[in-house]
This record gives C-alpha cells, structure tokens and sequence, in this order.
C-alpha cells in the first residue's frame, strides 16, 4: 500500500496542497518525480449486447504519459503537474477509476490548456526567471524563520541565566514545601520565579513575551531539567577540551554527604592551565559495593579511562579520603597508570582522615557519636559552662572545639568526669526545659558507662598523637627539607602508636576500676558483637584497640609514603640557585629521574644549570612563578623539559594549605553539599556552582547549551536557525 507519509504521493499532495509547501520541499517532491504504483485493483466491468468486458490497468500506461500518476488508496490515476500546481478536474480530485474511453480521456486532458501550464511550471521549478522567484521567496522565509529563533533563543537564553544564578548561589528552583503548607522544616521556596520577575522588570522584550505568550510552560520541570542536564554535559565537554590540551593529569577522590545524609563519591581532575593549577569537579558516583576496593577502582577507573583515553602515562597522583579502603583503591590505578603515585593532598586533612579510618567499628562509632553529643551540649550554652567552671575552679576546656586538641572535648571528659557528672545533676535540678533535663541526664548516665569511659581513655591516649602528626606534617610540608622531615615524623609516629598499643592492657583495665563506672548500657549489647557474634567484653574491647593501633600505623604509611614530588621541588628553590650554579644537585635529579623516567636527563640537566646561571630566574620564587615566566617570555622550546616537570609539580597536589599551588575544591563542594537541599540533579547544581568562574569564562557557554536543548525532544518552541 502507498504511503501517505511519503511526500510525493497522491494522498500527500491532497492534504497538503502544493502551494502551502515550502520551496525546499516543493523541490524534493519534483526530486521524487510522480508515484506510479501497479494498480491491480483499477478494474473496470462493463456490458454490450449481453456480453461482459472486463478493463484491467497496465503499468505500461505510466511509460506513455510521463504526467500521469496513481494512488494505491484511492485506486485512481491522476495528473502529477496538476496535482502539484491545481486544475479543477477530475484528474485532481478523485482521480479516474473506469476505465472505458481512459485513451480519449487522457488525450483530452493533456491537450488542455491548464495541464500543459502547469507542465511547464513543474519543469522550470528551481530553474529561470521562476526560480528566482522562488529563491527571493525561499531566503525571505528563511530569514522571518530566524528571526523568530532569534527572539526564541534570545528568552531561552535569559531563562538560562536565572537557571545558572539559582544554581550558583544554591537557591532553590522548585518549591519544596508538602501540599503547600510551610513548616520550619519543609519551608524551601522556590527563588526562580523571583528571579524571573525581576529579569522582566528590566527587559520589557521578555516581559512581554512571558505575558502574552502561551506556546510554552518555562516553569515546567522538564525544561528546568533538561536545561540542568544541558549545562552539565556542556561543562563537562569544557573540561574534557582542557584535559585534552594539558599533559598532565592527577584526580582527588573522596566521600562527600549530602545534607540529607546520602553519601557520594566525588571525582575531581587537577591539572595545569595558562601556567595556573585548576581542579575541576567531575561528578558525583555510587560504587556498586562502597566497601570494596576492587569496586571502587572500577568505578574510578571507568571515569578516567573514558578521558584519558590512550595516554596511560598522563595520570601523575591520585589521592583519596574517606573510608581506609580507599588508601587500598590506588593499587587497582596504578596497574594501570604506572605514574599515577598515591600521595596525601591537603584537601584530606590528616587528622580527620585517620581518626574516621579507625571509626569503623559499631563500638567506636557509637563511643565518637557519644562524645559529639557532649560537645554540642556545652557549645551551644554559655550558661551550662559556666557552671562547669564554677565546679572545676577553673575554665575547663571549652567542649565546641570538637577534637581539634587534646585539650578538647575528650580531654575534659577524661580529666573532669566527675565534676562534669555534677554539673549535669545541678543543670538537671535548676532547669526548666524539659529538653535540657534529658540531655543532662543521658550525658550524666554516659559519664559513668564502662565501655565509654574505657573508649575515652584509650583515644585520650591516641588522638594527641594525631593531632600532633597533623601540626607537624603541615609545617613540616612548608620546609625546604620536608622529603626528609615527614618520614621522620611517620616512624616517630609509629613508635609514639606503638607505646599506646602496648599499654592498651593497663589503660582499659586502670578505666573499668575508676569510681562510678557502671556496666555498658544495653543499648550497646544490641549492637556491638565480636566476630563470633558473642557481646564484648574487656579482652575483646583491648584486642580492638590493638588492631585500632596497627591500622593506624599502616594507613599513616600508606598515605605519606610517597614524598618524592617534595623532592623536585628543591631544584627550583631560588635562594638555592647559587650554591647550584657551583654544585649541581645531581641527587635531586636523579630521584626526579627514578619517579618520572620519561624525561631526557641530560637535556633537562643542561636546561637546569641555565636556569641557576641566570639572574632574572633567581628574583623567582616557586614553581608557579618560574612557569609563568617561560610562558611570558616565550621560552617553551628552551625549556621543554624543565616547563614537564614544572606542569607535573603544578599536577600534582599539595600536601599542605600553605603551599603556593594549594586551594580546596573539595571544601566548596562540601559546602555546596551542606547547602543544596535536594538530590535531584545534584550534578548540574554543584557543576553550576562549583564551576561558575569557568562557565562565565566560555562567551559561547550558553550558545552550545542552547544548541544541545534544541536537539532534545520536541519542543513547543523551535531554536533551529535555517541555512540557505
């Protein structure tokens, strides 16, 4: 049967008449040229003299009149130029469909007058004087067709902007509120529509577009989202065109929560752009067991190798935080990408690090929850520390500072635990809150737990190690010498680890005999069991903290092993240039030479005495300003190897916040996360955010967003420019 959706079929052409078509289409139809179907069921059956004649439709017919057309439908022929250009005749209405005299019947209608006009009309279609007719009208519809895109676009385009305004300052675009009533917790209202209105004031084009037009919903949620989807695939094209363009690459991973408690894997890409360090987020992702570090490689890698493509040797650090299995994920990487050293990035702050590393089990979870709470007590009321410090006699360590010292939360329960449980009786007797009463007396009733005073008193013992391992890598990574100095401080460390681990026996022990200590409460039977599922006690209490103790050991090592990156620091230290000049440090070099052997030894050798020779590079300080310096001055083939090893020390992230390349995307996103109320489309809104400067940066950003929203589904709007 013939298609009606086929543009030269007769049944095409009588719904759509000719004239209403475009020039373009008009010209694929002549292309198509008439439809000529074998007509099996035009039959005609007449009498003469009591005798039947039966008239069937050859093919052949077509062949003789090179007008002439069918319709499988209708089971008629037609005229082709006439249906095309109009003749009121039976050739263009129904067709004929008997087919006695069809001879004298075709021989009149071709000698006609309008048939052999409109003959002629369909042949000079797109050629002569007709056709540059048909041009002048093709190029005038052409350009009211864009300029309609152009206003289109020119909406989208503001609508766009109030999109990325919301996104940037994590305002909320859709309303939040249950069934419309607000509540202290559901009372998230939208500020899009705010920011559309005020978008109207100042543009009377668009105000007047959103009033009186109704083709389409702009506070619909598809187009919110797919704008949303648009903007993240954009950013992230940019991103993919960077890391294209540099040599190097290194990514910063780590578990982020959401403000709705939901943890996600962040991946961000760090490298080396205009001779500046820039780390771009990349997304959020869910591994299919979090536990695993098998697992999670996979789902790094899958990212990474989706970019990186066939160039192995671009990835020079990877660093993790959160979970310890995430110290283990590096091996599965490195397989793979044999430069990519696993190394600790200030972004991890060490402490937080390694005391969520050892918070694992159910107990200790529980024991640091416990601690929190008693921190949140006293933070946020004045008056309960001051009776506190009307017990101790003095001020007792102010509780808010949340582990930061050891003079801190668990300091002032470990040395001040009874007057502490008195001052929980005295705010229990005076108060008149309900809420303050409870939480008195539960903090009273964990002042004189078991497993929390034998908890506290082993990490007392711990966590100043700790937090005096931060303090000391972080000044240690600001010195000249901290190659040397940080694995000094890791074996102090686990000598300091190891003291602790070894009296472990007394400490447990000295805590479960101090006065008014009672049994663990049952709350903690419930939910703390040893591997052989029996309830813990004080022997399986102690060979936890043991095995908290080696894991401590093992997770510093892993994560301040490599420190070798520090090492080729050195050579671009200014001040050194001159001792240099007369001494090269050929062991700088060489430990440079062993982690990235892909250098030319002797030519960077030779670039580096030229450097130190020189008194414009010793005014430098720094690997960022001496990089900038060859860009400036156009230096690039001079010193091709020095700027590789300069873009790998821009690549690869800094150890401490005080170092010259150090910032932290990482605690933007994990402020943005903090303030982002919603799940949904959590990529886009933290990409929005996190990325403003970049996407501000692109003066075609929104131009391609707007090409790719065209391209998805149909729209009520169109935003396709036409061509010629």
């Amino acid at each position: 049967m013939e298609s009606s959706t086929n543009k030269n079929s007769v049944q095409y052409l009588i719904r759509n008449p000719f004239s209403t078509l475009t020039y373009e289409e008009q010209i694929e139809i002549k292309q198509l040229g008439r439809p000529t179907p074998d007509l099996k069921g035009l039959v005609s059956i007449s009498k003469k003299a009591n005798k039947e004649y039966t008239r069937r439709f050859h093919v052949d017919t077509y062949k003789k009149h090179t007008w002439l057309c069918g319709c499988e439908v209708e089971q008629a022929v037609f005229c082709f130029p006439c249906l095309c250009f109009g003749n009121e005749t039976s050739w263009t209405n129904r067709g004929v469909r008997h087919l006695g005299h069809l001879s004298s019947k075709i021989k009149k209608h071709q000698n006609s007058f309008d048939h052999l006009q409109n003959e002629v009309n369909l042949k000079v279609l797109g050629n002569g004087i007709l056709s540059d007719k048909a041009d002048k009208l093709h190029e005038l519809e052409i350009q009211r067709h864009n300029e309609q895109i152009e206003k289109n676009r020119y909406i989208l385009e503001k609508y766009l902007k109030c999109v990325q305004f919301c996104g940037k300052y994590n305002l909320p675009m859709k309303d939040f509120t249950k069934n419309n009533i607000k509540t202290p917790e559901n009372n998230y209202i939208s500020v899009m529509p705010g920011a559309v209105e005020l978008c109207k004031g100042c543009d009377v084009s668009l105000r007047c577009y959103l009033e009186y037009s109704n083709s389409i919903n702009w506070a619909s949620t598809t187009i919110h989202d797919d704008l949303l989807d648009c903007i993240f695939l954009v950013a992230r094209q940019k991103i993919i065109s960077e890391i294209e363009m540099v040599q190097f690459v290194s990514i910063i991973v780590d578990g982020t929560t959401h403000v709705s408690s939901t943890v996600h894997l962040v991946i961000l890409f760090r490298y080396e752009l205009k001779g500046k360090p820039v780390e771009r987020f990349w997304g959020f992702f869910k591994a299919a067991n979090e536990n695993d570090a098998e697992s999670l490689a996979q789902t790094i890698l899958s990212e990474v190798n989706s970019i990186l493509n066939d160039a192995p040797y671009k990835l020079v650090a990877q660093s993790y935080g959160g979970a310890a299995v995430m110290s283990k994920v590096n091996v599965g990487i490195k397989e793979i990408h044999p430069y990519a050293y696993y190394m600790h990035c200030h972004a991890h702050q060490l402490h937080k690090e390694l005391t969520q590393s050892i918070s694992g089990n159910k107990e200790v979870q529980m024991f640091f929850s416990d601690l929190s709470d008693i921190t949140e007590f006293f933070s946020n009321s004045p008056q309960r520390v001051a009776v506190l410090d009307g017990i101790v006699g003095k001020r007792a360590s102010r509780t808010g500072c949340n582990f930061t010292r050891p003079s801190g939360t668990l300091n002032a329960v470990y040395m001040y635990r009874s007057e502490m449980m008195q001052c929980m009786n005295i705010i229990m007797g005076t108060s008149q809150q309900t809420s303050t009463i409870k939480q008195a007396g539960s903090i009273n009733r964990l002042l004189s737990d078991s497993v929390f005073i034998q908890w506290s008193a082993v990490f007392n013992e711990i966590m100043p190690h700790i937090y005096s391992l931060h303090d000391n890598v972080e000044t240690a990574a600001l010195d000249e010498s901290a190659d040397e100095r940080i694995p000094i401080l890791v074996q102090q460390f686990e000598k300091q680890i190891s003291y602790v681990r070894n009296q472990v026996t007394d400490i447990i022990e000295i805590a479960s005999n101090l006065p008014d200590v009672n049994v663990k409460r049952n709350r903690l039977d419930e939910h703390c069991c040893n591997r052989s599922n029996h309830h813990y006690n004080n022997e399986s209490r102690k060979l936890l903290a043991i095995e908290i103790c080696n894991s401590l050991i093992d997770i510093t090592k892993d994560r301040l092993e490599f420190t070798q990156h520090l090492t080729a620091v050195k050579l671009f230290q200014s001040e050194k240039y001159p001792v240099y000049t007369k001494k090269f440090p050929i062991h700088l070099l060489q430990c440079t030479d062993y982690c990235y052997p892909f250098f030319d030894k002797d030519r960077l050798k030779t670039e580096l005495n030229v450097l130190y020779y020189r008194d414009d590079f010793r005014t430098l300080s720094g690997i960022i300003p001496t990089h900038q310096y060859i860009l400036k001055n156009n230096m690039i083939d001079t010193f091709k190897e020095v700027i590789l090893l300069l873009r790998i020390l821009i690549t690869v992230p800094p150890m401490t916040t005080g170092q010259q390349n150090s910032f932290s995307t990482l605690k933007r996103i994990k402020t943005c996360l903090e303030n982002q109320m919603v799940e949904e489309k959590l990529n886009a809104l933290t990409m929005i955010n996190i990325e403003s400067k970049m996407i501000s940066d692109d003066i075609d950003f929104n131009k391609k967003v707007i090409n790719m929203f065209s391209e998805m589904n149909d729209r009520c709007l169109d935003f396709k420019y036409k061509t010629k």
